[in-house]
């Protein structure tokens, strides 16, 4: 299934970052996947949706990873991704 970018901007460093278009079945996911970890927090349901919904120079991005980036980068990335989900 062909997802929508909903969601389409350059890092600070020239990467481009697409935030597709989530469905349900996503959250259920995160939600699945939250569970099995060691502290199943919202915030880790937050960004495993992340790892499934967002791409950067078009690779998903493990969670670790993205918890890693830069501080302006990662809130301008989670800021436009709660926006697209409320």
């Amino acid at each position: 299934m062909e997802r929508k970018v909903v969601e389409e901007f350059n890092l600070s460093d020239g990467r481009q970052v697409k935030i597709y278009e989530g469905i349900g079945e996503d959250l259920l996911t995160a939600m699945e996947i939250a569970q099995a970890q060691e502290n199943p927090s919202m915030s880790n349901i937050i960004t495993n949706l992340m790892e499934m919904l967002v791409e950067i120079d078009g690779k998903k991005i493990p969670a670790e990873e993205l918890k890693k980036l830069p501080l302006p980068e990662f809130m301008r990335i989670y800021t436009a991704f709660l926006k697209m989900t409320s």
